[in-house]
């Protein structure tokens, strides 16, 4: 098989199971009655108290009106707080309330159970592997000025290209 045509199905791979494990979690916390963004943002407050409405769009990968819709209604549930800080009247931080610690617990308990079900039958050292090679995948997108990822990408340009008679 060739080189090109593994990395296109591990890539096929990549993006499916992430489809997968997401499609899990959802379906286990369906009963909760909140959306992926809603339960996204309270798992991401949990880890990160005080982040701001923009930062999260950006962590989430969603356009901000989605977050800001989000966030008005967990507010209007009472499960996040907005604060304004202090130095900037303008800047408001984000936090759970006490009302969305017993939610917060459920979430994290279906997140266990997802992770269970996706890991099942791997070593320890097998889920430290891939974990390894999952962070070189997201640094060769973070490092996109990297001269190896630039001469890699372009071989693989060229040859498409070469390929194709262009």
């Amino acid at each position: 098989m060739k080189r090109t045509s593994q990395f296109s199905i591990a890539a096929s791979m990549l993006a499916e199971t992430s489809r997968v494990v997401r499609e899990e979690f959802r379906r286990r916390a369906q009963h909760l009655n909140l959306t992926q963004p809603q339960w996204l943002t309270l798992l991401k407050l949990s880890r990160e108290p005080g982040i701001n409405q923009a930062s999260l769009a950006v962590h989430l990968d969603v356009n901000p009106v989605t977050v800001a819709q989000s966030v008005d209604r967990l507010v209007k549930a009472g499960l996040v707080l907005r604060e304004r800080q202090e130095h900037d009247r303008r800047a408001v931080s984000l936090y759970l309330t006490e009302k969305a610690e017993p939610l917060l617990e459920e979430l994290n308990e279906i997140a266990e159970q997802t992770r269970a079900i996706a890991f099942a039958g791997f070593s320890v050292a097998e889920a430290k592997v891939l974990e390894d090679m999952l962070v070189r995948v997201k640094k060769n997108f973070c490092n996109l000025e990297n001269d190896a990822v630039k001469a890699e990408t372009a071989k693989v340009t060229s040859a498409r290209s070469s390929k194709e008679g262009v």
